[in-house]
């Protein structure tokens, strides 16, 4: 395993930019196999026309008014702690949004950006694996900058929170400085990661609705494991629950 130095993935890389695409990640997937990358390589657009989320949600955002992108990282890591790179990436964005001014952001599990009960940011993640390690991931993200209006969708602004207009490439390297400073911690154990994703989680050690199964359930979240499943405590016992497995009410 290859400990990280301290240089950015990102310096003197490619930044491609596309007026328009499906999606950032199925465009830069595309491009590494025709043109193999280092890790660092930024694909951004101005508008995606089946922007994805997790469980085959769609990405819906106004023309040229967010940050759209995705980015290549190769991690070298066992698939058995891929979590780690939902863990750096969430904290990149909390640590951007604390930069231009918001305070009260917070980690939705798994992949979702919240300020207070409003989504702000999504994360999704897709990696290759062989031999049960990860060769490379392209990790994608949805900012919601300047964008105003979001008809019926739970959505919130940094526009809407702040009554500002942010330059979005100058978030994106924002952002870019500290996933940097994150990724350098990439191979640390996971206990001590997790610790700060904790810390920042939507909705800790608060009551919840969820649905499991077709079953309405409640509970507390109190934790994540180290394989990314949320830990939730309900009726006295404390049970695990993987990605896609639940959904909040």
């Amino acid at each position: 395993m290859c400990k990280k130095t301290a240089s950015s993935i990102f310096k003197d890389k490619t930044n491609i930019y596309v007026s328009e695409c499906l999606s950032t990640n199925d465009f830069l997937t595309n491009y590494v196999k025709k043109n193999p990358q280092e890790e660092g390589i930024i694909i951004i657009s101005d508008f995606q026309t089946r922007g994805k989320g997790q469980r085959a949600n769609t990405w819906q955002s106004d023309r040229g008014k967010n940050l759209l992108f995705s980015f290549l990282v190769k991690p070298e890591l066992s698939v058995n702690y891929q979590f780690k790179l939902h863990i750096i990436t969430s904290i990149s964005i909390i640590r951007t949004l604390s930069k231009v001014g918001i305070n009260d952001a917070k980690i939705k599990w798994p992949n979702d950006i919240y300020i207070r009960d409003k989504k702000v940011s999504g994360i999704l993640i897709e990696s290759q694996v062989s031999r049960r390690k990860i060769t490379q991931s392209v990790i994608g993200i949805g900012l919601n900058i300047n964008q105003t209006q979001f008809n019926r969708l739970n959505a919130t602004s940094t526009f809407n929170e702040l009554n500002i207009n942010l330059d979005i490439k100058n978030t994106l390297k924002i952002f870019c400085t500290f996933f940097d400073e994150e990724y350098l911690r990439v191979n640390d154990d996971i206990k001590s990661l997790k610790n700060n994703y904790i810390r920042n989680l939507y909705k800790l050690n608060k009551e919840i609705k969820f649905t499991y199964e077709k079953n309405i359930l409640s509970g507390r979240i109190v934790d994540i494991d180290q394989e990314g499943s949320l830990v939730i405590s309900s009726n006295g016992n404390k049970e695990k629950f993987n990605f896609g497995s639940i959904s909040f009410i």
